[in-house]
């Protein structure tokens, strides 16, 4: 039997694409396989009746819409984005666990410092 299979196996590489192959049969006869039935009609009448063009890979994206700014509009934004921050600053600084966090950050920021300091540039060097 097993014989038979690997037989029916070689057999129909060449075909196994093919919806009646032996290999095919075999597995519906031992019920691994199954028929697919058609698709619902609303399923076929959604698709489109040509296929879609394939999409490019590689394509130029399109120029954007938007105008250049002038050096007074990019002034303006800079300073409302500096506002922004500054409002965000004062609302974080109210808020405790990110005062906390903001607090061990510059601790932590002042201990390397203090760190580096203590390191001498001979200590730094490396021995051959």
């Amino acid at each position: 039997m097993l014989g038979a299979l690997a037989i029916a196996f070689v057999a129909s590489q060449a075909c196994a694409q093919d919806q009646d192959s032996v290999l095919r049969s075999i597995a519906k006869k031992t019920g691994v396989a199954t028929d697919v039935n058609p698709p619902a009609d609303f399923v076929v009448k959604s698709r489109p009746a040509e296929p879609a063009e394939p999409l490019p890979v590689f394509g130029t994206p399109d120029e954007p819409s938007s105008k250049v700014m002038t050096p007074r509009e990019l002034r303006a934004m800079d300073a409302d984005l500096d506002s922004a921050g500054k409002k965000h600053d004062v609302l974080r600084a109210g808020f405790g666990p990110s005062a906390k966090a903001v607090a061990e950050a510059k601790a932590e920021a002042a201990e390397k410092a203090k760190r580096r300091k203590k390191t001498s540039p001979e200590a730094a060097k490396p021995t051959f």
